[in-house]
């Protein structure tokens, strides 16, 4: 019997895109509140630069990323390469417990390692705020861009009647082995 689970895709996309997003204000919050925490510190001047620098960074690469995505980096361009379900014995599909522990694990390893890029860069520009706004910047980006494309795979999953999946154990690498479902079985 197979360990595999069928993780709704769209859903998946969504969690991830929703993920960049939320870790990136808390980012800024963490920012601000080491400010804010500094003696020496000088909050409204920093949250003065992060909003500046966040706002354009966030820009830039809404529209950098959603190019560069386009050619396979994005949720939408993996449906071709679906295949139908056929399972046997027929897969379950990811429980509720299943999407509490992976959204947890997502969001801590999300938050982990933009935490660490967000150290590397104050280490090497400086605390000021610009380090913190443009890594910030950059996760809602690429989490706007995120979200933006899951409404390509809803009008997919609702013209073909298919509903799309991720067949794996954990979602970690959900693009190599999507599946589908005819809508309603």
């Amino acid at each position: 019997m197979s360990n595999e689970r069928l993780w709704g895709y769209a859903r998946l996309s969504r969690l991830w895109a929703r993920t960049l997003i939320v870790v990136g204000v808390l980012l800024l919050a963490a920012g601000a509140g080491l400010e804010a925490g500094d003696p020496e510190g000088d909050l409204p001047g920093w949250l003065l630069t992060a909003g500046v620098t966040v706002v354009p960074t966030a820009i830039l690469f809404f529209f950098l990323l959603r190019s560069w995505m386009r050619n396979g980096a994005l949720p939408s361009a993996r449906l071709p390469e679906a295949v139908r379900e056929t399972g046997t014995p027929r897969r379950l599909e990811a429980s509720p417990r299943d999407w509490r522990g992976w959204a947890t694990v997502l969001g801590v390893c999300v938050f982990v390692a933009s935490a660490a890029l967000m150290g590397f860069l104050v280490g090497i520009l400086g605390g000021g705020g610009e380090a913190e706004g443009v890594v910030a910047g950059v996760l809602v980006a690429w989490g706007v861009v995120t979200l933006r494309d899951v409404r390509i795979v809803d009008a997919a999953e609702a013209e073909e009647g298919r509903v799309y999946y991720a067949a794996c154990r954990r979602p970690v690498s959900v693009g190599q082995r999507l599946v589908w479902r005819a809508a309603g079985s």
